[in-house]
């Protein structure tokens, strides 16, 4: 059977619109709390693991130049990286002092007595690179949304007694100690891309198709979409194509007629569902067993049958899109 491309299609685009790398411990943090709240929650969060990086304090000093010396640890050799920075404009760091404790995963620097940075040695020393190394890729475990059963929509409300993230951090310190355990909070914006055949002539049916589009479109733009579902999709779509180890659901089930955790988006005969993520502002390229590291990954899914129904970006070939672009897929 020919697939078939219907006269009115439109596909539901989740962008990623913000990203924030952290750990447990910082989830409570008021920073985290000011930047995701009711109005701009976090949808869907990653677990992720990459090596370890902890700062070398006496190997760091303050001199024409800062220069500050981290060990990252892969399996059981460890690297040396030193980078060198200016000091800050109308500050100078000359009589700075980088105070750090075991296991050094943290340090602050003071001057004159003041504390002028708290941070995180991985974060500090990553955010600080202008090449991106292999072997700071990052593995994408598990993926998660911030909707609870009992209607939690904080991600720290579901994190901090999270039972698989519990066991992800048992296993990998025993497993594999050179790693960490690390966060990503996400967010989405969602758009509506349309497409009209504009080379047939009407009919009843595109009649039909007319007005079912003007509701949906309707629906789209006072935002009387059910949000629940939509961030359904949007974490089922992400688990089907990362398929990470510690998920089971959607992996190879999705997308499903049947499946009642996004019916509307069924029911409103919408052609497809996507997302597009970019990683590049927190310099961390993801990975799974199935998915290599990329900044960049795209991904568009058919609802109905794929043997039937043609998907709205068909016409891009995948095979044909340069790897410059990211990871990009069209089922």
């Amino acid at each position: 059977m020919e697939k078939y491309r219907n006269f009115i299609e439109y596909s539901i685009i989740m962008h990623m619109s913000k990203i924030t790398l952290c750990q447990q411990d910082d989830l409570n943090e008021s920073l985290f709390q000011r930047e995701y709240n009711d109005e701009s929650p976090c949808h869907i969060y990653f677990i992720i693991t990459r090596p370890r990086i902890t700062i070398v304090p006496e190997k760091c000093e303050f001199k024409e130049l800062i220069r500050l010396t981290f060990k990252i640890q892969i399996g059981s050799e460890f690297l040396e990286r030193e980078i060198f920075l200016n000091h800050p404009p109308n500050e100078n760091l000359s009589n700075a002092i980088l105070k750090s404790e075991y296991p050094f995963s943290k340090f602050q620097i003071l001057n004159n007595g003041e504390e002028i940075l708290s941070v995180k040695s991985s974060v500090y020393y990553t955010m600080h690179l202008t090449e991106h190394p292999d072997f700071l890729n990052a593995e994408l475990l598990y993926i998660g949304q911030s909707y609870g059963k009992r209607g939690e929509r904080n991600a720290g409300d579901r994190l901090n007694q999270h039972s698989t993230l519990q066991k992800i951090y048992s296993e990998i310190s025993q497993k594999n100690p050179d790693k960490e355990v690390w966060l990503n909070l996400l967010s989405f914006k969602r758009t509506m891309h349309t497409s009209f055949d504009g080379l047939s002539g009407t009919s009843i049916r595109q009649e039909n198709e007319i007005e079912n589009v003007s509701s949906v479109m309707r629906k789209f733009s006072n935002n009387e979409l059910n949000e629940k579902e939509i961030i359904n999709f949007t974490e089922a779509a992400l688990i089907k194509y990362f398929k990470p180890k510690y998920n089971v659901l959607y992996k190879d089930i999705f997308p499903s007629l049947n499946h009642k955790s996004y019916k509307e988006a069924i029911e409103l005969d919408i052609n497809s569902v996507a997302f597009e993520m970019n990683t590049d502002c927190i310099n961390l390229k993801l990975f799974t067993e199935t998915v290599k590291p990329n900044f960049s990954n795209m991904v568009s899914y058919t609802l109905k049958s794929v043997e039937n129904r043609k998907n709205l970006f068909d016409m891009f070939d995948n095979t044909l899109i340069p790897q410059t672009f990211g990871n990009i897929q069209i089922q």
